[in-house]
């Protein structure tokens, strides 16, 4: 199979959002970075930066599609977007090929948006999910097979990459939701019109934001969400697609979302709003986990989702 030589326009990054704040009152200290440096005396007080985010974009030399901004989901960055854990060219090589301009964010606290240390700042502390608790929540296969690494019959997980995938996690503060919002909200009005391509929790921040800010927001392809917005006093005023994966049936934390993704596609079609849901295994797409762009199939979700965005978002 011949594959298509990609040639970008551009390459770079921006930060959007947040705000400064100023510290006073805390005592000095006196550090000495390396061996090398002689001790020197750090002033914590100051001006500083918080509550950003930062992206990085590719803009391929013939773009002819809607721009794409990729949101991570719930303690990961956008690196899921970028390689598979296997070393498989991710979504971004896929949707760029497809002439799509692509952005990816590293929202609030993440990769290299950074995260604040100043005390007082965020509220609660950070966690950090563990191997087996992914295995769970990703939805590779059942809690008791986790030792054996057994994953759901006909699962797409690369499970032997799985230490790889592991370390795609990163600390997260579930009390920064509203400020992670507000930077993807920046970014779009930085951006101009776009699609959201979002997972799990950055499904449900990029719900509040296209809600938001539906003239910049053409349309999002949810995968997997949570957290999604009310929406009895307003509409989804552009196209959405909720992605669902294989396997609901065998957990309870998703079995429960059935019913609230229904209910939201429901509600905006009651205020004359497209939404609907794709169920992969009803396509042929069988065995895909909670993170499909990882998945062993994950190219094939991606060519649906970019001819779901072809037919339903104008160019």
């Amino acid at each position: 199979m011949t594959v298509q030589q990609l040639i970008l326009e551009s390459v770079g990054s921006f930060y959007v959002g947040g705000q400064r704040i100023s510290v006073e009152g805390r005592p000095e200290q006196h550090l000495r970075l390396t061996r090398d440096l002689p001790a020197y005396v750090h002033d914590p007080n100051g001006t500083y930066a918080i509550d950003h985010a930062y992206v990085s974009y590719m803009i391929p030399a013939t773009s002819t599609r809607v721009p794409v901004v990729f949101v991570h989901g719930g303690g990961l960055t956008g690196a899921m977007w970028e390689t598979t854990p296997d070393g498989r060219p991710g979504w971004l090589t896929s949707f760029l090929r497809a002439g799509h301009p692509c952005y990816i964010i590293d929202n609030v606290e993440r990769g290299r948006a950074g995260w604040c240390s100043v005390p007082g700042q965020w509220e609660g502390e950070a966690i950090l999910r563990n191997e087996e608790e992914s295995w769970n929540v990703f939805r590779i296969g059942p809690v008791a097979d986790y030792a054996r690494r057994q994953p759901f019959p006909g699962s797409q997980f690369p499970v032997a990459a799985l230490e790889e995938s592991t370390k795609q996690s990163v600390p997260r503060w579930i009390t920064n939701n509203n400020r992670a919002v507000a930077a993807l909200n920046a970014a779009v009005e930085k951006i101009g019109r776009c699609v959201l391509v979002a997972h799990s929790h950055g499904g449900g921040i990029s719900a509040h934001v296209a809600m938001s800010n539906p003239n910049l927001v053409a349309g999002a392809v949810l995968l997997e969400p949570h957290g999604l917005p009310s929406i009895e006093h307003g509409a989804t005023q552009s196209p959405q697609a909720i992605v669902v994966g294989d396997n609901i049936d065998k957990s309870d934390l998703y079995k429960s979302l059935v019913s609230v993704w229904t209910n939201y596609v429901d509600a905006a079609a009651q205020h004359g709003s497209q939404a609907e849901i794709i169920a992969l295994p009803s396509l042929g797409l069988v065995g895909n986990s909670h993170n499909m762009m990882m998945d062993l199939n994950s190219d094939a979700v991606a060519e649906l989702v970019q001819g779901w965005i072809s037919v339903n978002i104008k160019q």
